[in-house]
């Protein structure tokens, strides 16, 4: 018997040999290239510029606006993420509670105190809760000789865990099948039991917009067996994409090169005599982070009587991002600073105080700035009239799908949380002097940071958008408009000038007396 069954297996391996001969490996499917250079644009900016900004007659005085200056802070910025990767980091970036997030708020009260704003603070603040934290991981799909001569293990370079998953023991192998988009009106009927799920998002925009769907059909896939999921996040290339969370088993976002690999290998041994699966390893050393600390920067700006004690105006912009963070939220940091230098100078004092808070913790769990900053600070928050957010708001305009980058910035959703007449309005006016892309139909909607100041019941205004380049490796430095870091400079320093003239009644007609 034994002989018999040593005979098999030598016919066995013989076939293998035979079917392999001549065949390149992996059946010939390209094999990914993985990531490269993460700090390089993964689409093609180097003949896109967007239109040059008007300037209102009498404004070309206000230098600290200018775009090329702002675009020096940008790079700064982005400097302290990719010190952060250059220093090992696995997931870089200026994250909250990590020596980057440290590094940039240093940087921030420096450039306050130059600028000659008073009470200028770095103040800290402990975490509320743990954050799950990510060192190391690898999605390795698994070779055989019968894929082709020269087949080697090939590791999915733009794999990323998402949020919560760990795996116990550190590593799962298991045979991939794939269960569809998550666009699909159901799941297919495929047993996934004991097995690594591969399902595939196509964003029209970023990620963002798949979130409830695609962790929705994770936990499902939980449910039936699965061992783990794969999304294959259908953007560009290879990039890291970091969204998602909490799907019951372990995940992990890989990028569309890596994907169409996978696709293109499961789709040949479908083909095979018996068909075979494609065997996955995952490794993962993923824990939970306690003892945190996020910091605050804020500094304040007399109004132009010389008193902090009065009415004030919140400006606020998130300090840390993920990855390069580029435009989430160097721009809107860099923004910021611009304005705190240009109200800063006593020709350009308002009417009311200003006070300017870079703020922590956008990333991170338990470790909200704008609502540390209210309960560390209750008396100067308490003097709010209005908060004004600054996020995600000079970036090139992407098309997804063809990912043209066109010569304008990202179209944003403004919202304001009381849709106040004279707001609404004011807006508009910004929109009609400046060129601000915004869309046309103003919301009360204000998700994010501006979250955290609810409590003040004070009217929260900001630009937002969630384009491709959203919570991913492409977010760098050249995807952002020169020009655009302007105009954003312009608009929001008109908007808070008026907002300073405006009576309280005009800003809040829904305040009861």
């Amino acid at each position: 018997m034994r002989s018999f069954l040593l005979a098999c297996g030598l016919c066995a391996l013989a076939a293998i040999s035979t079917h392999s001969q001549g065949q390149a490996a992996w059946f010939g499917a390209p094999i990914p290239q993985g990531i490269g250079d993460p700090h390089r644009p993964v689409v093609d900016v180097r003949s896109v510029s967007a239109a040059a900004v008007r300037v209102p007659g009498g404004e070309e005085r206000f230098g600290d606006l200018v775009g090329a200056r702002i675009r020096r802070d940008l790079e700064t910025i982005v400097g302290f993420s990719r010190h952060s990767r250059a220093a090992g980091d696995r997931v870089w970036g200026r994250v909250t509670g990590f020596p980057s997030a440290v590094s940039t708020h240093a940087w921030v009260a420096e450039q306050f105190r130059s600028a000659g704003l008073q009470n200028v603070q770095v103040q800290a603040y402990e975490a509320s809760a743990p954050m799950w934290w990510a060192t190391s991981w690898d999605v390795r799909v698994i070779a055989s000789p019968s894929y082709g001569a020269g087949s080697r293990d090939v590791i999915l370079e733009s794999a990323v865990p998402t949020s919560g998953s760990q795996i116990p023991g550190g590593s799962i192998v298991a045979p991939l099948v794939d269960v569809g988009s998550v666009a699909d009106a159901a799941l297919p009927g495929v047993d996934v039991r004991g097995k690594i799920a591969l399902q595939h998002l196509k964003p029209q925009s970023g990620a963002y917009a798949e979130r409830g769907r695609t962790t929705e059909r994770a936990r499902e896939l939980t449910k039936r067996g699965a061992l783990a999921i794969l999304n294959v996040v259908e953007q560009t290339g290879n990039m890291y994409v970091r969204d998602f969370g909490n799907g019951g088993a372990p995940c992990f976002n890989i990028g569309a090169a890596d994907g169409a690999f996978l696709q293109a290998v499961m789709q040949r041994l479908a083909q095979g005599r018996p068909p075979a699966d494609l065997q996955v390893q995952l490794r993962l050393d993923a824990s939970t982070r306690s003892n945190l600390t996020g910091q605050n920067t804020f500094g304040v700006i007399p109004s132009k009587s010389g008193s902090i004690s009065g009415e004030s105006i919140v400006v606020n912009a998130h300090a840390d991002g993920w990855y390069d963070g580029a435009g989430d939220n160097a721009d809107g940091l860099a923004v910021l600073v611009a304005m705190a230098r240009h109200f800063s100078r006593q020709e350009n004092r308002l009417d009311r105080t200003l006070v300017f808070v870079a703020s922590g913790g956008h990333h991170s769990t338990g470790l909200n700035g704008p609502s540390n900053f209210i309960r560390l600070n209750r008396d100067l928050a308490g003097k709010a009239v209005l908060v004004l957010n600054l996020e995600h708001i000079a970036q090139f305009q992407i098309q997804a799908g063809t990912w043209r980058v066109l010569p304008a910035e990202q179209p944003m959703n403004f919202g304001i949380s009381n849709t106040a007449p004279f707001l609404m309005e004011l807006g508009k006016r910004g929109v009609e002097r400046y060129g601000f892309n915004l869309n046309p139909i103003f919301d009360d909607a204000v998700p994010g940071d501006l979250g955290g100041y609810e409590p003040l019941k004070v009217p929260r205004v900001q630009a937002i958008h969630s384009g491709p380049m959203y919570h991913t490796s492409g977010d760098v430095l050249e995807t952002i408009s020169i020009p655009g870091l302007e105009r954003a400079a312009r608009f929001y320093t008109y908007f808070v000038t008026e907002v300073a003239k405006a009576s309280r009644s005009a800003i809040d007609p829904q305040r009861k007396p």
